[in-house]
């Protein structure tokens, strides 16, 4: 099922007269951007999770550098690919963006009704963030450790399970990834939301999952960390080491948040998007909420983003050979 939500910002003041020429030069590009119509920005996934969190509080800054509403929508279903196919044939001017994830990356590999590719299938807006998901278990599973977790996967082998936000999410491939590694036979069991998975992992129907907005259930008992799935710690959780760390090397996959434009968009609205996209990120009140979601800010230009696609590209490839994955 196709899920359809939108939020609104709504701006109701003025910006400076610095911010007024940003918006000036995306009016001189694309007039009709100076018209009440607003921005829509999509996000291929459902509302709740860390994708759609980080949209919102984007967004709402960006209305304000851009003086225009921006509205989120929330097109789930299909892995991603419905929303990112609707954001793709939208039309070129700067009045339709998606936001995303790391699994835009994935999706020529895991869905057959979307062979473009992630280099070319979109033109940058810019990399907001980077985070590393982290690996939690039920508190029931006697392991208080990431070594300890494969040295009892090992020993009850079929027995444990992991969830994942679907076919192809970051989730998955970072669960499949771990079994490859360490040789460990552990049950996917896929949800078609973040939510979905949390919800079963803290009922304990599930033994662990990868996910990067568990924090408070960590900090209330209801699940245990083991590993940071990333190249650095979370600093929200300074005790809990990366997975390099905690006897699993390699097992370093950054997720990732960025914004993108139809390919065709005027070359001068992209450098406004990216402006006000990183004067979004540049405001202490945006930092702070990231800070408060574990994402490392990503300021600068849509080389970025492009720089993160082309390393994804090698990654993903390589953990569909190692792991043996087939999507059907």
């Amino acid at each position: 099922m196709t899920a359809h939500r939108s939020w609104v910002h709504r701006v109701t003041h003025a910006s400076a007269s610095a911010l007024s020429a940003l918006l000036l030069t995306l009016t001189a590009v694309h007039p009709a951007q100076a018209q009440p119509g607003p921005i829509k920005v999509i996000v291929p996934y459902p509302a709740g999770g860390v994708t759609d969190l980080a949209a919102r509080v984007l967004t709402e800054r960006m209305a304000r550098t851009l003086q225009q509403t921006i509205i989120i929508e929330n097109v789930a279903g299909a892995g991603s690919r419905i929303g990112t196919v609707s954001a793709m044939q939208a039309k070129p001017d700067g009045s339709t963006l998606l936001f995303t994830n790391i699994s835009y990356s994935t999706l020529p590999l895991v869905d057959p009704g979307f062979r473009q590719s992630p280099l070319t299938a979109f033109a940058p807006v810019g990399l907001a963030a980077t985070y590393g998901a982290i690996l939690v278990v039920h508190p029931s599973l006697p392991v208080k450790t990431l070594t300890e977790l494969v040295e009892y996967a090992r020993r009850h082998p079929g027995q444990l399970s992991y969830g994942s936000a679907g076919i192809g999410s970051g989730s998955h491939f970072a669960g499949e990834y771990l079994k490859a590694l360490t040789g460990t036979d552990i049950i996917h069991v896929p949800y078609k939301s973040t939510t979905a998975a949390l919800n079963d992992l803290i009922g304990g129907r599930i033994s662990m999952g990868i996910d990067a907005t568990v924090k408070p259930y960590i900090d209330s008992g209801k699940l245990r960390a083991l590993a940071i799935v990333g190249s650095q710690r979370d600093a929200r959780l300074p005790a809990v080491p990366i997975a390099d760390q905690a006897g699993v090397p390699g097992l370093d996959m950054d997720a990732w948040l960025g914004m993108m434009a139809p390919v065709g968009t005027p070359p001068a609205t992209l450098k406004a998007l990216n402006g006000a996209l990183n004067a979004a990120l540049g405001d202490p009140a945006v930092k702070e909420q990231f800070a408060s979601l574990g994402l490392n800010l990503q300021q600068g230009g849509p080389e970025l983003l492009t720089q993160q696609l082309q390393k994804d590209a090698a990654l993903y490839k390589s953990i569909v050979d190692k792991a043996n994955l087939r999507f059907e």
